[in-house]
């Protein structure tokens, strides 16, 4: 008997406990999510709602896919199979060298420039120091832009059409632009005297492109199984190609998706090492690209699933700073939006739409701070003080 009181003791007392506890989490959830005032006599309840912020509307692509390249370059990788021969792309494939400067030296030149833009954006976590990197001075962005890297890069003729071509089954996220159209706007801002200065961001504005994508043949490689037996003996000759796409946001001037996407082939026939065939290359590359098509569909849509979009416009912003006194030239002042230095007086940068703190800085000169509301292309005086 004793023993049946205690244990119905300890069931009372542990669902006490339990109830305790509920009630403590309840309070707690509450606690959360009202805001309570007590008087004497009247206990008030108020619900505290916050509002999130709402996402940027989804909108559609418009996207030029450039020419592939290969790094299958003189001093560099040799594609080679699996006997450690060389597998020779056809030349139905690719371009010599005198071809490629007089046919796309524009839009290759854009690509390096690209590259060594965003490697200098990705490659450092100071801000500032990202802003010196990425100041090249006009001669050697030029440099850059015309010399294509050392040794003979070999385009891949059909890749760009290839990937155009699977984007354009989806038509609804992706708007796919005439590359000639962009290469001509491209040859255009090289000319500027501003070039290479915000080029990016430019290049979007003269073209209405949101993005840039393009890739690099980076691995061909072979393996093959020899089967003899039932009177018969067949090679099973394995291709892969393996293909790297970079999209670019063209307002945002830094990549905002890549990934490496690999092709497979297999025929079982003897196959020489002297000459890859033109079908297999073919065969490859459709392979791969179609699946960089679709990968870049589902992380484009409108969705839940979505990790790219497309990046509102910026408006450009002057700032004209004056100082009492000779000699001071506005080229003196640097200017500061958000804490990230974007430039010298005097000269335009791009901002986003919305409210944002302006500093202007100048040796021997006191800090100005002004906060811009920005909705438009504007220009602003300043005065600083000693």
């Amino acid at each position: 008997m004793k023993k049946q009181y205690l244990a119905a003791l300890t069931a009372t007392a542990l669902a006490l406990s339990v109830a305790c506890s509920d009630a403590d989490a309840a309070a707690e959830t509450e606690k959360e999510t009202t805001k309570t005032t007590t008087t004497t006599t009247t206990v008030i309840t108020e619900t505290v709602r916050t509002k999130e912020k709402e996402k940027p509307a989804w909108k559609p692509f418009k996207v030029c896919v450039l020419d592939f390249t290969s790094i299958d370059i003189s001093g560099q990788v040799r594609f080679l199979s699996g006997k450690n021969d060389p597998i020779i792309i056809d030349a139905q494939n690719t371009l010599n060298d005198a071809d490629h400067r007089t046919m796309n030296g524009v839009m290759q030149g854009y690509v390096r420039m690209i590259d060594a833009w965003d490697n200098s954006w990705t490659n450092s976590a100071n801000r500032e120091a990202q802003v010196d990197d990425n100041a090249f001075t006009r001669k050697k962005a030029l440099e850059l832009y015309n010399s294509i890297v050392k040794g003979e890069p070999r385009p891949m003729v059909m890749g760009a059409d290839y990937l155009s071509a699977y984007l354009g089954r989806h038509n609804e996220v992706f708007g796919c632009m005439d590359a000639s159209l962009i290469t001509a706007a491209m040859d255009k801002l090289s000319k500027q005297p501003e070039f290479p200065r915000d080029f990016m961001l430019r290049l979007a504005k003269e073209t209405g492109a949101t993005h840039l994508i393009y890739g690099t043949v980076s691995d061909i490689h072979s393996k093959t199984n020899s089967f003899t037996g039932y009177g018969i003996q067949t090679n099973t000759t394995t291709y892969q190609l393996d293909v790297t796409i970079k999209m670019i946001d063209l307002v945002a001037q830094h990549s905002v998706y890549s990934n490496v996407y690999t092709g497979s082939y297999r025929e079982q026939r003897p196959i020489s090492t002297e000459a890859f065939d033109n079908n297999i290359y073919q065969s490859l590359l459709k392979s791969a690209l179609e699946q960089a098509a679709e990968d870049l569909y589902d992380v484009c849509k409108e969705g839940r699933r979505n990790k790219v979009s497309v990046t509102p416009m910026p408006y450009m912003v002057t700032i004209n700073p004056s100082a009492s006194g000779k000699g001071f030239a506005a080229s003196q002042a640097q200017i500061y939006a958000d804490g990230v230095l974007v430039g010298s007086g005097g000269e335009a940068f791009p901002l986003p739409e919305g409210q944002h703190k302006i500093e202007v800085k100048a040796d021997g000169y006191q800090t100005k701070t002004v906060t811009l509301d920005v909705k438009a292309d504007q220009a602003h005086s300043v005065t600083l003080e000693k």
